[in-house]
């Protein structure tokens, strides 16, 4: 029996690691659609052709939010890989230029009033949630697991003692 568990087990892992991937492919090209713009620069002296990537205005990138009908998992998910793929601690004091555009861009859409806003998937509270969540980062505190922490602590009726 064990030699069937053990195969099992692998195909498991391997459907797992291959969803996570999608699931990070999938993110990360949302942001590229959001977030950057590309121009293409052709030198005279030669025929090469060079793609830049330049950053969306927040104006640009609040209209995608909108038009894309993003809702508040999807940004999220996008502030955490943005800040996964940073190549240091992000917080208030000290944001990657995409994350600040991306929360400046989502304050905008948060303070349209909902009947001007077709995005009927956004809930007005994301700019909010997140610079919540990227203070929270800034000492070194993951906000999911402090709220996974309180969520079981009204379930089990357990008290926080300081």
């Amino acid at each position: 029996s064990a030699p069937w568990r053990s195969a099992l087990q692998k195909q498991l892992q391997f459907e797992k690691e291959e969803r996570i991937r999608k699931e990070r492919e999938k993110v990360d090209s949302l942001i590229d659609a959001l977030l950057f713009h590309g121009t293409n620069n052709s030198n005279n002296d030669s025929e090469e052709k060079s793609k830049q990537q330049l950053i969306n205005t927040e104006e640009k990138v609040a209209e995608l939010l909108i038009s894309k009908r993003l809702n508040y998992e999807q940004v999220n998910q996008m502030f955490d890989r943005i800040c996964e793929l940073s190549n240091r601690p992000q917080s208030i004091d000290s944001c990657s230029p995409l994350l600040s555009v991306l929360l400046d861009a989502a304050c905008k859409v948060d303070c349209m009033e909902r009947e001007e806003n077709p995005n009927k998937r956004w809930n007005h509270r994301v700019e909010r949630d997140l610079r919540r969540k990227l203070f929270a980062l800034g000492y070194g505190i993951r906000i999911e697991d402090v709220e996974k922490k309180d969520r079981i602590r009204s379930i089990t009726g357990e008290k926080d003692y300081y």
